[in-house]
Order: C-alpha cells, then sequence, then structure tokens
C-alpha cells in the first residue's frame, strides 16, 4: 500500500510504501495513525454503503414523514399499516444505530474483514419491509 501524503518535521512525503517512510525517518507511530484513518473511512464507508443499499436517503426521509404522521395519532386510532410502520420504523433505527456502533468495533480490530457480510448486524425484516415501502 502506498501513502498517498504524510507530512513529518515541516516535511511531505507522498506516494510512499510504510517501509520507505520508516526508511525515510517518519516514525512508526506516524505511520500507524495515518494507515488507522484510512482504515476507519473505508469502514465508514462500508457502513453507509450497506445502510443505503437497504434505505436510500430518499426512503429514510419517507419514512421519517409518514412517522411523524401515524405516531402524531393515539396508539388506538391507528391503522394496522400505521402500526407495522412504527415498529419497523424502530427496528430501523435500533439497526443504524448497530451499525454505526460496529464501526467502532471493526475499526479497533486491524484484522476484521469489514468487508465481509458476517461482520455486520442483519437488518431486521420488519425494517426493511418499511423501507422497501418508500
Amino acid at each position: 500500500m502506498r501513502i498517498e501524503f504524510l507530512e513529518h518535521d515541516g516535511r511531505g512525503y507522498q506516494q510512499m510504501t510504510p517501509n520507505e517512510l520508516l526508511e525515510a525517518g517518519v516514525p512508526q507511530a506516524l505511520i500507524d495513525q495515518y494507515l488507522a484513518d484510512v482504515r476507519i473511512g473505508a469502514i465508514k464507508a462500508e457502513c453507509r454503503r450497506r445502510i443505503y443499499a437497504v434505505a436510500s436517503a430518499e426512503a429514510q426521509m419517507n419514512v421519517a414523514t409518514a412517522l411523524g404522521a401515524a405516531s402524531a395519532k393515539t396508539a388506538s386510532a391507528r391503522s394496522a399499516e400505521e402500526t407495522a410502520l412504527i415498529a419497523g420504523a424502530q427496528q430501523g433505527v435500533a439497526w443504524v444505530a448497530a451499525m454505526r456502533s460496529q464501526v467502532d468495533v471493526l475499526a479497533a480490530d486491524a484484522d476484521a474483514d469489514f468487508m465481509a457480510d458476517q461482520a455486520w448486524p442483519a437488518c431486521p425484516q420488519e425494517a426493511r419491509d418499511v423501507y422497501g415501502q418508500f
């Protein structure tokens, strides 16, 4: 892996491997931090991609709007569809929170394969159903 750009002691280094940087006098800790920052950026991007694959930004906005209307009613006045919408949306919010929490877990383990499906929480079907309507 080549490091695009790194600055140390007022000097810029670009397009160098970690070993080349070490040979040039860049501290290992600085190289490690750079690599960790790149990794967490990639993990966050993968998290976002997976969330949007289930619930696009538009679907999320539409669900939020429908949720507001359904939530304004008393529980006894809600239709079965509105009740399902609320339940699915709540599960969707919990899933997104779990996905975001997983970013830190994956970032803490340098050997974790963040591209593997099993590395991420599964989206509950009820949430998928709600987002699928929008």
